[in-house]
């Protein structure tokens, strides 16, 4: 279903420009999410201003706004760690500047198959804005088992490792993924690669090509 208003655009493009949020907790803020997380910004303009729509449509009209080079990825750095967050392209700019109508199609992600409840209680977690760390802490479980979730979820087709994995990351697991002839061993792709990338990363990561490979076969 296209919904015909362009102000659902012009709302979250407005957010983007005056936010430094991921894709996750803009759809959180913009959905009026009581998170501890989001709750920070609640006094920002926009916050609930797609109250009628739930976060997975909100993520679907984000990720539609990105894929029309609207809105793109920037990383952040703090406290030794990097992060994602959106940010205006030129064309989003203008798009707000001259209220340009931008059809958005309603595209909700519907559940795949081997994800239980576990994964999909990590999953909701994640698109209310917690961090894998808080997420770890809040269900008293292991780091890596939270990696295990997101990589059955990236999978499975419900998120992508760029959700969560830092671009510059990814870049340099998939260029020493092609620097063998055949499929290597985990091992043998973490032996080349910088300490900094996990085991856990490079899982994901390698999920989200094999993923992108199948629907490209498909």
């Amino acid at each position: 279903m296209i919904e015909n208003s362009g102000k659902i655009a012009w709302i979250i493009l407005n957010a983007v420009k005056n936010l430094d949020l991921g894709k996750y907790k803009l759809a959180a803020f913009l959905k009026g999410s009581k998170s501890k997380k989001i709750e920070y910004f609640s006094d920002k303009q926009g916050y609930g201003g797609l109250l009628w729509h739930d976060i997975p449509t909100i993520i679907g009209f984000i990720e539609q706004l990105e894929e029309m080079e609207f809105i793109k990825r920037k990383s952040l750095h703090q406290v030794g760690e990097y992060y994602e967050v959106l940010e205006l392209t030129e064309a989003g700019k203008k798009i707000l500047e001259q209220k340009t109508e931008v059809p958005l199609q309603t595209r909700k992600k519907e559940a795949l198959l081997k994800v239980g409840d576990t994964e999909k209680t990590t999953y909701k977690l994640f698109i209310s804005g917690k961090s894998i760390l808080e997420i770890a802490e809040e269900r008293r479980l292991v780091i890596s088992t939270i990696y295990d979730h997101l990589h059955n979820l990236v999978a499975n087709g419900y998120m992508s490792s760029s959700d969560f994995v830092p671009e510059d990351k990814s870049e340099e697991i998939i260029d020493a993924y092609y620097q063998f002839s055949s499929p290597p061993k985990l091992k043998e792709l973490k032996n080349i690669l910088p300490e900094n990338i996990s085991y856990e990363e490079i899982k994901c990561v390698l999920a989200d090509k094999v993923k992108k490979m199948e629907s490209k076969i498909a």
